[in-house]
């Protein structure tokens, strides 16, 4: 992993900061089913929307970070979000989302997701990592159980007004220092 200012890089992905130019494709990504997948409801924001929260720190700030991911070649292929909970500072939630379907299945997720909770654990004075997943998402289960994550609850919760019933995973820092997959990386 290499971290330059606002950028970090992998292996065949690179995260980085939200820019104004970048706000139509996230806007069309937002309004577009395809760009959830079966598992995630669109937003519908607007890009004019997306400008707003752009310009008012609520994209990037200390307690929070959304990503775009793109393949090295720059191709923007979707999103990661993180947020330190505000009733337990010590917790960091994150939340993924691949917006290309041809981009899906070919391991970019789990390895956006390993880099960044290396990047939590390491940068950050947090005790845990949470991620929710809904129940029919196995792919993502099966992510989230190589990544070293535990299932602690199945819950029901909204998603943009949508009744869904899910699943709450939770990596602690202990169990993220004795996981193989966090010790051998590249980038």
């Amino acid at each position: 992993m290499t971290i330059f200012g606002d950028r970090i890089f992998t292996i065949r992905l690179q995260l980085r900061r939200i820019e104004v130019g970048d706000l139509p494709l996230l806007a069309t990504w937002s309004s577009n089913p395809t760009a959830y997948g079966d598992y995630l409801t669109p937003e519908n924001h607007s890009a004019d929307h997306l400008r707003l929260q752009v310009q008012a720190g609520i994209l990037w700030n200390e307690r929070q970070k959304t990503f775009l991911i793109e393949l090295r070649d720059g191709t923007p292929i979707g999103t990661i979000h993180y947020w330190i909970r505000s009733e337990d500072p010590g917790t960091v939630v994150i939340a993924v989302k691949i917006a290309l379907p041809e981009e899906r299945c070919k391991g970019y997720g789990t390895e956006i997701q390993k880099y960044l909770i290396l990047f939590l654990f390491n940068r950050l004075d947090i005790r845990q990592v949470e991620m929710y997943t809904d129940v029919n998402n196995i792919a993502q289960q099966r992510c989230l159980q190589k990544l070293g994550f535990e299932l602690t609850q199945s819950l029901p919760y909204a998603d943009q007004q949508v009744q869904r019933i899910g699943y709450l995973y939770r990596l602690c820092r202990k169990r993220f220092s004795r996981e193989p997959i966090y010790r051998h990386h590249y980038a």
